[in-house]
């Protein structure tokens, strides 16, 4: 980087240490009952600290990727958001993807199923972020490895995900039992990307 390429905030965070780096020398130097090498042993200190600060905010971004990574293998279903902005989503060890999420603010576990066509929630999760289900009309047929069940088009007024909120989501309440809610390829489409990596799905939002 060349110092042409320094923004006025990198300006004034390198004059701000700058500052305190001559304050802390002058207060060691003003000390005259001090030996030399005792100085010295001070500056080395100072020196080292000041090189772990820098060091630190220089790979701020890999620190903060790390954690991700740490955080999503102890919570695969919490979707973490790296620094290019995108969720990433750890194989759970069952081996299927599961997705944290708020249905109006209240919290949902998704299953994701790219066998699944739409977003379907089951008759409890729908019940729990308020959906009153004996207004419904279950006359979506869906074909299952059970056989045939039937769904009921809802329209969901907010769905979030790590922060991010997607609105007017169509889904679906399913009549039969089911273990997990599912969330199917029409909101995967709604990402500009989502790609699968070995143990890993990475979500693109649209800006």
């Amino acid at each position: 980087m060349h110092f042409n390429d320094l923004t006025n905030s990198d300006w004034q965070n390198f004059i701000y240490l700058a500052l305190i780096l001559v304050v802390l020398i002058s207060s060691v130097f003003s000390r005259r009952n001090l030996e030399f090498t005792k100085i010295l042993k001070y500056l080395a200190i100072w020196a080292g600290i000041g090189f772990v600060v820098i060091a630190l905010y220089a790979y701020r971004f890999e620190f903060a990727d790390f954690k991700s990574r740490i955080v999503g293998e102890i919570n695969p279903s919490r979707a973490q958001v790296n620094k290019d902005g995108e969720m990433v989503i750890n194989l759970a060890s069952d081996g299927h993807f599961y997705l944290d999420s708020k249905i109006n603010s209240v919290p949902v576990r998704f299953m994701i199923d790219t066998g699944a066509s739409d977003v379907v929630l089951s008759l409890s999760e729908a019940k729990r972020v308020g959906i009153d289900v004996t207004k419904l009309h279950f006359n979506k047929a869906y074909q299952t490895a059970n056989g045939t069940s039937f769904g009921a088009t809802i329209l969901l007024d907010e769905l979030e995900i790590a922060g991010v909120k997607f609105y007017d989501v169509f889904a679906s309440v399913n009549s039969a039992p089911m273990g997990i809610s599912l969330l199917g390829m029409s909101f995967l489409r709604r990402f500009k990307k989502y790609e699968f990596y070995q143990d890993r799905l990475v979500l693109v939002v649209s800006r």
